[in-house]
């Protein structure tokens, strides 16, 4: 869930991107995981779907290495666009995805994160993304 003001808006980086629309403190929170609205979803239930919603989990979420688990964020994160200049990162204090500001983030700011935090290089090109 998302704990900001934001805008979605065209990014430089990738189509649309979210913005901050407030200014942000360092270790600000950003995003905590929502065990109730996040989906969850097993490597057995991903192969019951059909190919056009495997795209969907694929294009929009990641398969959670430890978890074992493909997950899918309900809300606006998914539009926290790949950086290797990140302005977010994962608080690694916490199990379950918990967002953070790297820095102060000045209102209209791109939100960022290095999604080499959770994915590999493969699914990076997968996704169309540069590193």
């Amino acid at each position: 869930m998302i704990h900001i003001k934001y805008n979605l808006k065209s990014s430089k980086l990738h189509g649309i991107g979210l913005f901050s629309n407030q200014d942000i403190k360092k270790d600000g929170i950003i995003y905590t995981a929502s065990p109730l609205l996040d989906l969850d979803i097993t490597e057995e239930q991903f192969q019951t779907l059909n190919d056009s919603e495997k795209s969907e989990i694929i294009y929009w979420g990641f398969f959670d290495e430890p978890s074992k688990k493909w997950h899918v964020d309900f809300d606006v994160s998914k539009f926290i666009n790949h950086s290797n200049n990140p302005t977010v990162t994962q608080d690694d204090s916490h199990d379950e995805a918990y967002l953070i500001a790297i820095n102060d983030i000045k209102k209209g700011e791109e939100l960022t994160q290095n999604y080499l935090e959770f994915e590999s290089d493969d699914d990076l090109r997968r996704r169309g993304i540069n590193k």
